[in-house]
Order: structure tokens, then C-alpha cells, then sequence
């Protein structure tokens, strides 16, 4: 059930080449959304969005070559934004402290192909990476919260082994796992602030947790928002969860009806040593402090999945243990078109590939004729 399952749907990638995002990370250009992200092209950083293609790797030199302008979907691109190394050094770029034109530019950005943000009120969000889009926000639990909630989940007797829908590999995961909805977790004081939290950062489902379906899978075409349950996993030391994405593969976003938009990891203690969350293509590794929430999108805003975000949960070294929230926002994926839906599509686009076939002067002058003939038919109404 999408309510009380404590099932962790995942994407599970074994073999992390296996992905469509390859180790040779490339910042090539992308042509914005010209509202959303006017001038954006000459912010440092948001290389993808240039008129020129930025070849970049860890260990090797840039290398710039010109390349005109293009649009490819967040889903299709095999290319990474990044902030420069020493701000990642720094923890991110404070949003707040960024050039007033940097934080218009990325906030549109997200609203144009992932998810609105409230950057606004704020204050400790920080940009790890600009596309695919990964942010942290201090403090957006209070520390007694974090305590309480981990109380509370730890005496609740209800944590289990972790499950992985849809894995073949019984390993990928070894923590354990409850959903708040049960053992006493579920009018829990700090549940309700992750979710009205939560709430609050992304616009789209500011007051859901309210409504009484907020916790009902959405289906196809209901342009429907929805939470998972948030749970607590804990992760002793020495345990893990391997390579994943969050984001569901289409044939199964297709066969539930909804799609993860976005995941906020909530750490609920600091982890001295290990624990950290490794993103595997972006070269970004967040550790556990308490009260940060991990943001990222799994999907994009057409529900497809962004294997960019694959990443790992690293063990927590020995004598040491990690505790997480997660909360998984949901939104319907598109309307199914029925078989005839789909016949007549193909009908169509076979007759525009016809057409295409032939002659100028014949393609002219059956534009001619049926000009005259809209025209005739516009004077008889």
C-alpha cells in the first residue's frame, strides 16, 4: 500500500556503468527557458545553459569548444552543472549570499524542469550541484526534534529489516526501517514538522498533508501531488544502501500511476565517521548532521526517471550508527492514451512523413488549395 508500506521503491544499479551517465561528466549547452532564465548563460557555474560546450573531468584539464545552443530534456542530458570546487569545498553555495541574479536564474530553473522551490525565508539553503539539482538546508529540524523522533522510532519496536521493491539483490540494503504511520509513530510531533516543512520549501503541495487523501496513490492523469509516508531508517555500523536511484523506471511509474518528484532525507544524528550520502556521477558526498535536509529530484517535471541522482547511503564506520527521515513526494504521471489514441497518432505522423516525401512545388500547391478551401468554407458560416 502506498500509505503504510515500509517498502523502499528503488531503482537499484548494480553496476554503476551501466547507467546512461558516463564517467566523463559533460557541461555542454542547453537552451533555457527565456522567462524563467534570462541572462543565465553568463552566470559562472550554469555552464549547460551557455552558448558553448564545457568538456570537464575530475582529474583531467577543461577543454571549451563552441557548440550552438540546443534544448535536451533533464531526462536525456548526459551532462552535470556544477558549482566550482572550492564552493562545494565550502559546503555549497549559500543561496542567500548568491548574486540576486544567480538565485532567480536557478530557482527558475528548477520550476521550469524539476519542481518549485521556496528559496525565499531560507536562509541555510545550500546548492551542492545546479543541474541535476541538489541542495541541503541547516537546521530544518530543531535538534530536540531530532532527538525525540529518534526516541520514539528506536522504542516504537517496529523497525525492520529494510525492503527494496522490485530487487533482485536481497544485499543492496541492510538497515532497518519503520513508516510513521504505526507503533504510536503517527500524530508524532516530528513527523508533522517534516511534512509541513516539506510543505512549506516546495509550493506545490503547501497544506496536503491536511487534505485526507494526501497519503492515497495518485493515478495517471490526475495532476494529483501525494506523500509516501515518512519513515526512520537506522543504520548501525557497517550497514548500507547501495547504488539506487529513487526515481521509479517508466515502465512501472506507468504501471502505479505516479512518479517520485522529489526526496528530503532529514538527518536525525551527526555521524562522525562514514555514513555519508554519495552521489555516484556528481563527485558530491553530504555527511549526516543533524537537522539537514538532503534535497534532490529523482524524476523530472514530465515524470521521468533522472539516473543522475543514482546514489549511495555509505556505511557508518564501526561503533558509530546513522538515523534518517525520508519523505518521497509523488505526482501523477500523464494520462495512458488508449490503443486508438495511439493508432490515430501513428496514422498521423505517417501522413506528415509522407507529405514530407514530396515535391516543393507540390507540397505548395496543396497549401494553396486548402487555403482556398478554408477560406470557401469560413464564408458559408
Amino acid at each position: 500500500m502506498f500509505a503504510a508500506s515500509n517498502t523502499a521503491h528503488a531503482r537499484v544499479v548494480v553496476n554503476a556503468s551501466s547507467t546512461r551517465v558516463t564517467s566523463r561528466a559533460r557541461v555542454s549547452s542547453v537552451r533555457p527557458n527565456a522567462r524563467a532564465l534570462d541572462g543565465v548563460a553568463r552566470l559562472q557555474g550554469l555552464g549547460q545553459l551557455c552558448r558553448r560546450r564545457i568538456v570537464a573531468r575530475a582529474d583531467a584539464d577543461v577543454e571549451i569548444e563552441d557548440e550552438k545552443a540546443k534544448f535536451v530534456p533533464a531526462h536525456e542530458r548526459k551532462t552535470l552543472s556544477k558549482i566550482l570546487p572550492e564552493q562545494l569545498n565550502e559546503g555549497g553555495v549559500l543561496l542567500k549570499d548568491a548574486p540576486e541574479q544567480w538565485r532567480t536564474s536557478f530557482t527558475g530553473f528548477l520550476g521550469f524542469e524539476f519542481m518549485g522551490v521556496r528559496t525565499t525565508e531560507m536562509p541555510g539553503l545550500r546548492v551542492l550541484n545546479i543541474d541535476p539539482p541538489v541542495f541541503t538546508v541547516d537546521d530544518f529540524l530543531g535538534a530536540k526534534e531530532c532527538d525525540a523522533l529518534v526516541e520514539s522510532a528506536r522504542e516504537s519496536g517496529g523497525l525492520k529489516m529494510s525492503a527494496i521493491g522490485g530487487a533482485d539483490n536481497e544485499n543492496i540494503r541492510t538497515s532497518r526501517t519503520v513508516a510513521l504511520n504505526s507503533h504510536g509513530l503517527e500524530s508524532h510531533p516530528t513527523k508533522n514538522a517534516i511534512l509541513k516543512r516539506a510543505e512549506y520549501l516546495l509550493p506545490a503541495v503547501e497544506g496536503l498533508s491536511g487534505k485526507p487523501d494526501a497519503f492515497t496513490a495518485p493515478k495517471a492523469g490526475e495532476s494529483k501531488w501525494a506523500f509516501e509516508l515518512p519513515q526512520v531508517a537506522h543504520y548501525s555500523g557497517g550497514e548500507y544502501f547501495k547504488a539506487h536511484e529513487d526515481g521509479f523506471p517508466l515502465s512501472i511509474a506507468v504501471d502505479k500511476g505516479y512518479q517520485r518528484r522529489a526526496t528530503v532525507l532529514v538527518y536525525l544524528n551527526d555521524v562522525e565517521k562514514g555514513g555519508s550520502t554519495k552521489f555516484e556521477h556528481l563527485g558530491i558526498e553530504v555527511q549526516p548532521k543533524k537537522g539537514k535536509a538532503l534535497v534532490f529530484f529523482p524524476s523530472t517535471a514530465a515524470c521521468m526517471p533522472d539516473a543522475r541522482t543514482l546514489h549511495t547511503a555509505t556505511p557508518a564506520d564501526e561503533g558509530h550508527e546513522k538515523w534518517v527521515s525520508q519523505l518521497w513526494v509523488a505526482s501523477s504521471t500523464p494520462p495512458v492514451p488508449t490503443p486508438e489514441e495511439l493508432e490515430e497518432e501513428l496514422k498521423e505522423k505517417a501522413a506528415q512523413a509522407e507529405y514530407a516525401k514530396l515535391p516543393r512545388a507540390q507540397r505548395r500547391a496543396m497549401e494553396k488549395e486548402k487555403r482556398k478551401a478554408d477560406k470557401k468554407a469560413n464564408k458559408g458560416k
